[in-house]
């Protein structure tokens, strides 16, 4: 690719060829490598004595060994989950910036561009090694319809006549199967569900087909910015970017589809009886606001490791832009939150209510406190004003913060799902080991995409540039 040159905010030129790239962000990218390396290794550690440790007192006669077999892979749910979250959140923001432009989508265009690639460099192996198995894994998965179909195999061999059920459903339900004896409607429904929808195989085929449909989008993005920035004859640049807008048209709408269809499977699924039409918008957003974050870190960074061009080109004033978007989907969280919540209370049916008693009991409730606190009041506060937008350290500091708040929110979604009154206090570090493991390569995969290519659209900066000179 072409180098590109750019004058910096004392006229001269400022060379942005692999060797500056690398000086940049070769010293993070080999940190993040370490740290994955690490939090792999003490996330094996845990896992071990989680396994020695065995059932706390009072519960040895539980029967846990299926609950700490599901452990490894409810706790890379987690951190598989808010990583790729963020991949797929940078998806959104790219078609937003190409649909409606604006100088905000031109900072944030490298990093996310690259956030998007390393979804797939990272989410594609993580999914088959770490997701796909559990959905394959009959009793010991961590998805009651995988058990339900385990379950039912097993009776497979007893004989039943039409409209008979066989002693084992006599005696006590199956695993996975809810027995509704008001409303045995639900019953029929619910294996309707099960046998169509929730099969293992079909789940791990729509999987590896939700991430076939993503990275097209991705690769039709980028090969059109890659045709509009660097295609020496400038009509067909300017074809390729006027095409960007009706690719990112269509891939709007592919977005909230598949969106939808992941939040569905991957995580709502966890639960047997919950549905919300809520959960993939909260879904949506978290992504939306962890990207954000990312991005907001990495333009940060570039700027106080004094990067001539995003010291002239992201001054505070353009902080306090990007804080007011940051604000906006901070709000859009307690709407969508609140929303879910609400109709649950309102409606209060059975099938609904067990998600948030699991969730609000056994210390989760001071969590779902304490997520309220720090997803919503605190940062709402400290964005509204100008001075908290304009200063590098406050903005980078509650984008930190908000990636935390993500992160346990998302736990907050996988880990009640599975009884953990007989596991050990410390399980949770084995959540927090997953993601740092996760995250380090993720963050390796992501820097060293973005140190491929030049950090601004070498084409655009014209329109940045323009913009702080006054014209």
């Amino acid at each position: 690719m072409t180098d590109a040159t750019a004058p910096n905010h004392n006229g001269a030129a400022v060379a942005d060829t692999p060797e500056h790239r690398q000086a940049l962000l070769g010293g993070v990218l080999r940190s993040s490598l370490l740290v994955g390396v690490v939090g792999w290794i003490v996330f094996l550690i845990l896992l071990a004595i989680y396994f020695t440790v065995g059932p706390s007192e009072g519960h040895r006669n539980e029967p846990t060994e299926a609950t700490g077999a599901r452990q490894p892979f409810l706790s890379f749910l987690t951190g598989f989950m808010f990583w790729t979250l963020i991949g797929l959140g940078s998806i959104f923001f790219l078609l937003i910036q190409y649909v409606t432009g604006g100088r905000w989508g031109i900072l944030l265009r490298r990093p996310l561009e690259s956030a998007t690639k390393a979804l797939f460099l990272v989410g594609v192996p993580g999914f088959i090694i770490g997701v796909a198995p559990t959905m394959l894994m009959g009793e010991n998965s961590i998805y009651w319809w995988a058990r339900h179909h385990a379950h039912m195999g097993h009776e497979a061999g007893e004989h039943k006549e039409p409209g008979q059920s066989t002693e084992t459903e006599r005696v006590a339900p199956s695993a996975g199967t809810r027995a509704d004896v008001v409303h045995p409607e639900l019953n029929v429904d619910e294996e309707g569900k099960i046998r169509d929808w929730l099969t293992p195989w079909f789940a791990v085929v729509r999987g590896l087909l939700y991430f076939a449909i993503f990275g097209g989008l991705v690769w039709w993005m980028w090969s059109n910015a890659r045709t509009a920035e660097y295609d020496p004859n400038l009509d067909v640049a300017y074809v390729a970017r006027n095409r960007q807008k009706y690719v990112a048209s269509v891939g709007l709408f592919v977005f909230a589809i598949f969106l939808t269809l992941i939040a569905t499977d991957w995580v709502m699924s966890l639960e047997e009886t919950f549905s919300s039409s809520m959960f993939p918008v909260i879904m949506f957003d978290n992504a939306a606001v962890s990207s954000y974050a990312v991005g907001l870190l990495v333009l940060l960074y570039l700027k106080r490791r004094g990067e001539p061009r995003f010291q002239h080109l992201f001054p505070g004033g353009e902080q306090i832009h990007l804080g007011s978007l940051f604000l906006a989907f901070i709000l859009a969280w307690t709407y969508f939150n609140f929303s879910q919540y609400m109709l649950i209370w309102i409606g209060n049916l059975p099938e609904e209510i067990p998600y948030y008693l699991k969730r609000t009991r056994g210390g989760w409730g001071w969590y779902a406190g304490w997520a309220v606190v720090f997803h919503f009041p605190i940062p709402f506060l400290l964005l509204l004003f100008r001075r908290v937008k304009a200063s590098p350290q406050a903005l980078r500091n509650i984008s930190l913060m908000i990636l935390v708040v993500v992160f346990f929110d998302e736990l907050w979604w996988v880990a009640p799902s599975v009884n953990h009154e007989a596991a050990p206090k410390w399980y949770l570090l084995m959540d927090v080991a997953a993601a740092v493991g996760v995250g380090g390569l993720w963050l390796a995969a992501f820097f060293w995409f973005l140190k491929k290519h030049p950090l601004l659209p070498t084409r655009e900066v014209y329109l940045l540039e323009a913009y702080h000179h006054g014209h």
